[in-house]
C-alpha cells in the first residue's frame, strides 16, 4: 500500500495525502452497464478504504474520526439503522477517550443530536441533524461524481 502511495504521488507529482485521496476515489469501481451504487453504498465503500489505508500504512496522522462518524451517521440514516454512543466512537477508529471528545464536539457544533435510551438508561442514542445530513450527502455525492 505504502508503495502504491509512493507511486502515485510520483506519478501525479504531488503530496502523499493528494495520492491518497485520488486512489480512494479511484478504487471505488462502478462498472459500466452496473447499477451505480447509493450514496450510502458508496459512502461505507469509501469510508472502509479510508480505515483500511489507516490500517495498511500505520500511520495515526491520517485519521479524521470526527469525519468517520459522520459517514457513520449517513450510512445508518441511509439503512435505517440506529447508533449508539458506543457504536460511534467504535467507527471513529481512535481511542474510546479521543472519540468522546469527538462526539462531544460534534454535539458542541449542533452536527448531532444525542438521546437517552428509555430502555437502557446507559446508552444513548445518536442522530445527525437533517441539515448535517444533507451537507454531508452532498460533499459524498460531489466525490462519487468526481470518482
Amino acid at each position: 500500500m505504502r508503495e502504491l502511495v509512493e507511486a502515485t504521488a510520483e506519478r501525479l507529482g504531488t503530496t502523499p495525502d493528494a495520492a491518497i485521496a485520488f486512489i480512494e476515489t479511484a478504487a471505488i469501481d462502478v462498472a459500466p452497464g452496473k447499477n451505480p451504487l447509493t450514496l450510502g453504498e458508496f459512502a461505507a465503500h469509501w469510508r472502509a478504504l479510508r480505515l483500511r489505508r489507516n490500517e495498511s500504512l500505520g500511520i495515526p496522522v491520517f485519521r479524521d474520526p470526527a469525519w468517520d462518524m459522520l459517514l457513520d451517521l449517513l450510512v445508518a440514516s441511509e439503512e435505517g439503522r440506529r447508533v449508539s454512543v458506543t457504536g460511534l466512537c467504535h467507527a471513529s477508529g481512535v481511542p474510546t477517550t479521543t472519540a468522546l471528545r469527538h462526539v462531544d464536539r460534534l454535539d458542541a457544533l449542533g452536527l448531532i443530536d444525542r438521546t437517552a435510551d428509555p430502555a437502557d438508561r446507559r446508552r444513548f442514542w445518536v442522530t445527525a441533524r437533517p441539515d448535517t445530513l444533507d451537507r454531508v450527502r452532498e460533499l459524498v455525492a460531489r466525490l462519487r461524481a468526481a470518482a
